[in-house]
C-alpha cells in the first residue's frame, strides 16, 4: 500500500456557461462536469452515488482474489435518495446499491462473506454522512 497519508488532487474549471465545469486530474481524461438536470455532463450528485458504487466493487473485486473466490461477473445498479432538511437543506439521506456477483457453483457462501466484508471497509461508504446500503444478488 501506498505511504499515508494519501492525497488526492483535481482542478475544476468553469466553462463560460450555466454550470458547465471541466475536472481535470493529472493522467486522467478530463470529465465533463455540470448541474444535476444537464443530459450531457456529470453532475456531483450523480458522481457521489457512483463514486459509493464503485468503491464496494474495488473491494469487492479486491476481496474475492484474496479469498480465492473465482468472479464470473460483476454489476451492480446504485440510487441516492435526497432528501431537504428544514434550516440545513438538502442533502443525501441514504444511497443503496444493489450488486450482483456471479460465482462459480458453491462458491455462494463465500460471495456472501465476500461482499459484507467489502461493504463494511469500503473507505468512501465509511466517510460519507449517510448511510450506504447494499441489497445484494449472488448468482451461480
Amino acid at each position: 500500500m501506498a505511504e499515508l497519508p494519501m492525497h488526492y488532487q483535481t482542478r475544476y474549471a468553469w466553462q463560460g456557461e450555466a454550470s458547465d465545469g471541466l475536472v481535470s486530474i493529472d493522467g486522467h481524461a478530463d470529465l465533463a462536469s455540470g448541474s444535476p438536470h444537464d443530459t450531457d455532463r456529470y453532475s456531483p450528485e450523480h458522481l457521489l452515488v457512483a463514486t459509493a458504487e464503485i468503491c464496494l466493487a474495488n473491494y469487492v473485486l479486491l476481496i474475492a482474489r484474496l479469498s480465492k473466490l473465482v468472479v464470473k461477473d460483476y454489476r451492480s445498479a446504485a440510487e441516492g435518495e435526497l432528501e431537504h432538511e428544514e434550516k440545513a437543506g438538502y442533502r443525501f439521506k441514504r444511497i443503496l446499491i444493489h450488486p450482483e456477483i456471479t460465482v462459480e457453483p458453491g462458491g455462494e457462501a463465500l460471495a456472501a462473506r465476500v461482499l459484507d466484508k467489502a461493504h463494511r471497509a469500503c473507505l468512501v461508504a465509511r466517510s460519507l454522512n449517510c448511510p450506504v446500503d447494499i441489497e445484494p444478488v449472488i448468482r451461480s
